[in-house]
């Protein structure tokens, strides 16, 4: 029995108790599984998870969330979560294009997009293609900076597991405090990103996916980004590419405390600084 699997489910059946719904949207990259809470006064918010991550790993977030915010839509991508993936060749295009279809099809009004990782990727690159359908933008460690065929490399490289102990470095590096219980999750990450869709996910990811400082330049929503001075997966030059690239609108937080996934140690704080940051824009 994997571990990760069965606390996916067990996180999904307690959302469900406190009222948060569990639907699916099909694409036509794979049928989306994504969680539906909220309906206040205020822009509708979205969370976009990261690479190997999924939607259940916002639990937390979600239930502190659900009254202070207005509608939340919490998608999983492709291959990711309850996801699945039309085929077992996912790309990282075919996962953005999904979202995509997503956001599209939900968005009434124009969203506020949290992000982290590669979500903060895709949220930066839908903005880019459609301002009028973002109402501003909170990214927690996002990806896509611009980076030397070394770092770009290096980045890459820390998600081709191949051993029990790369699986146990890589959940390790994502937190703060890495808890006690990695050990118990490495062989699902192993078994998730070393074959299938997430594999290949990995290997289509190339420098052109990076973003240029003249598309960071043109950046129109209200942004700001947080960058927790416990990161330990992205290299200190994608702090630095942004920093150089974005327009002078976006600001940048360096938190105590916040490592790459700040959501999975310090849930209430990234609740309260999401919820924060709604009311700004309401």
């Amino acid at each position: 029995m994997f571990v990760l699997p069965l606390a996916e489910r067990v996180i999904r059946r307690r959302l469900v108790s406190l009222g948060i719904a569990s639907h699916y949207h099909d694409t036509p990259q794979g049928r989306i599984h994504y969680y539906e809470t909220g309906g206040g006064d205020g822009p509708p918010l979205v969370i976009l998870h990261g690479f190997g991550a999924s939607g259940s790993s916002f639990g937390r977030v979600i239930a502190l969330l659900r009254r202070r915010v207005g509608k939340i839509w919490v998608p999983e991508a492709p291959a990711h979560g309850f996801s699945t993936s039309a085929n077992g060749r996912l790309t990282v295009d075919d996962a953005y294009a999904a979202l995509t279809h997503f956001l599209d099809a939900r968005l009434r009004e124009p969203a506020i997009l949290f992000g982290n990782s590669l979500g903060g990727a895709f949220a930066i690159r839908y903005a880019l293609e459609q301002p009028a359908r973002v109402r501003g933008m909170l990214l927690a460690s996002p990806a896509g900076a611009l980076l030397d065929a070394q770092d770009f490399a290096a980045l890459t490289g820390s998600f081709r597991v191949r051993s029990l102990g790369q699986a146990r470095d890589l959940l390790d590096r994502l937190y703060h405090e890495p808890p006690w219980y990695n050990r118990l999750l490495a062989p699902d990450i192993l078994r998730r990103f070393a074959l299938g869709p997430l594999r290949h996910c990995l290997e289509s990811f190339r420098p052109e996916h990076m973003f240029t400082p003249d598309e960071l330049a043109a950046l129109q929503p209200p942004t700001l980004i947080l960058w927790g001075r416990s990161e330990r997966l992205l290299p200190s030059a994608s702090l630095e590419f942004f920093r150089r690239a974005v327009p002078a609108h976006v600001r940048i937080e360096e938190p105590d405390e916040f490592g790459h996934c700040p959501y999975l140690d310090r849930p209430r704080a990234v609740a309260d600084r999401i919820a924060a940051f709604v009311d700004e824009l309401r």
